[in-house]
């Protein structure tokens, strides 16, 4: 199955059932989020860098391999912003997260670090755009917003 063909499916699967819900879509794949990027622009549209670290194999593809890299890259073809893995923010989150707002990437981050409240906490407090991790929905201040509206 081609890149194109799943993201054709993707795309047409969101117009067909999206509504008005807020969706992102993401992908640590440089050319599958051009493609996305290219194809509309309803949706804004994140790469996802991991970088070089010892948590994860690397990605061949050297546009992965710094949160440089993929800023470049996501200025170049116009994406919405990049989500950084947090062991990549570890030695200077202020600044990268400030570089990122400054070239007008929004700029999302995700990890294993994020299942920490205080770590989301730290990262709210660095205006980061958006935090994913997993079981949002223990988060019991969430909860409670979410049952408030």
């Amino acid at each position: 199955v081609s890149t194109q063909s799943t993201g054709d499916t993707v795309l047409r699967e969101l117009l067909t059932h999206a509504s008005d819900r807020r969706i992102i879509l993401c992908s640590f794949c440089p050319t599958t989020c051009v493609m996305l990027r290219n194809k509309q622009a309803r949706w804004p549209v994140v790469l996802i860098v991991m970088g070089s670290t010892a948590t994860y194999t690397d990605y061949c593809d050297g546009r992965l391999r710094s949160v440089e890299a993929c800023t470049k890259l996501a200025i170049s073809e116009n994406l919405h912003g990049i989500s950084v893995f947090t062991g990549l923010l570890q030695d200077r989150p202020a600044e990268i997260v400030e570089e990122l707002k400054q070239v007008g990437l929004a700029t999302f981050v995700w990890g294993f670090h994020n299942s920490d409240q205080q770590y989301r906490d730290m990262m709210r407090a660095y205006k980061v755009d958006g935090i994913i991790y997993d079981r949002i929905y223990e988060d019991i201040s969430l909860k409670k917003r979410l049952s408030a509206n």
